[in-house]
């Protein structure tokens, strides 16, 4: 029991380690002030956390739950009051600290779910924390997971509610997806994870999620939104869903590859590799399909940018890279 409860605490710390060291560079040497073109949506996030959400349009309104977040972190800490003003220039970047600290909070939280994740799938604890480590150091955690925006908690609710899936865990599922749908709308991935798993759509798993969809789509009706379209006015309006696919594939280009590319990089070889030679766990069997998932999904919204979508599926894509590894690794060892 002690040897379990220390265990717990190292990788705590390990993973607030990590996640600050990655983090450091978009609280501290970037100023979102002055270069909003980073961080495209961000301002945004920013107006919410500040409880303003004038001129806010529909999409963005619905995520109220990380800005809540910040703003709530803002006024228990009070940073300001606790560092000095000088350091780092803080007095102009107190909207990002905070987004910061929220930010690693959920990267941390992120990682230990995907630890025990990977375990239950019967990695070992070495390849549970390097597939920890391939997470962390992936393109759009460090470039989008860390400064002022949603992803990282959107990502965080997404893995929970996967776990659970994966532990059969009711009622957690549904708070994480209660809390996940109002954090970005990315989470209701979630309810094809669970028809993939179950195969069925008389499923205890589904109907846990059904009061956070009805939630959803009611505050959508009420909320602060001030324009716009949200995923389900789209899918319901069939001249206006095809208009967004018409606009999401004219807009293809050369950034699409790029973007898809760098995504996951070289664990897109790794996914192939894993797929033709490797015996899978029949959980992430059942969950292939949702490969194709991130390709079809952002033509809905009228965009051709898939790889903030794409990441999501990363415990899919670093368990078969992990899979990969370990075939590899023990066949050149066995030829060494």
């Amino acid at each position: 029991m002690q040897k379990k409860l220390a265990e717990n605490i190292i990788l705590i710390l390990l993973f607030l380690s990590v996640s600050f060291n990655i983090t450091y560079w978009a609280i501290a040497k970037y100023d979102v002030n002055t270069d909003m073109s980073a961080v495209s949506d961000a301002e945004f996030y920013i107006k919410m956390s500040q409880y303003d959400y004038q001129n806010v349009p529909y999409r963005y309104a619905n995520r109220f739950l990380m800005p809540s977040v910040v703003s709530l972190v803002s006024k228990c800490l009070n940073i300001e009051n606790l560092l000095s003003r000088h350091y780092e220039d803080v007095g102009r970047k107190m909207v990002q600290l905070n987004f910061g600290i929220v930010n690693i909070l959920c990267l941390t939280g992120t990682a230990l779910f995907f630890f025990y994740f990977c375990r239950d799938l019967n990695f070992s604890k070495a390849e549970s924390i390097i597939g920890c480590f391939l997470f962390f150091t992936s393109f759009f955690v460090i470039t989008y997971y860390t400064v002022p925006l949603i992803d990282s908690m959107g990502c965080f609710f997404v893995m929970a509610c996967l776990y659970m899936i994966r532990k059969e865990n009711l009622f957690w599922l549904s708070i994480c997806f209660l809390f996940g749908v109002f954090t970005k709308e990315s989470t209701f991935v979630v309810l094809l994870m669970i028809l993939l798993n179950d195969r069925t759509i008389f499923s205890k798993k589904l109907l846990v999620c059904t009061p956070a969809i009805f939630t959803y789509i009611i505050f959508s009706k009420l909320g602060n939104a001030s324009s716009g379209q949200n995923i389900f006015s789209i899918i319901s309006n069939i001249s206006l869903l095809r208009t967004y696919i018409s606009v999401g594939i004219s807009s293809i280009n050369l950034y699409t590859l790029i973007e898809i590319t760098q995504t996951f990089m070289f664990m897109w070889i790794l996914l192939v590799y894993s797929l033709l030679k490797c015996n899978k766990p029949i959980f992430i069997k059942k969950q292939l399909w949702l490969l194709l998932l991130p390709f079809v999904v952002p033509f809905l919204v009228g965009t051709s940018t898939v790889g903030r979508i794409a990441f999501y599926l990363f415990p899919i894509v670093i368990t078969l890279s992990l899979l990969a590894l370990r075939d590899i690794f023990r066949f050149n060892e066995q030829n060494t």
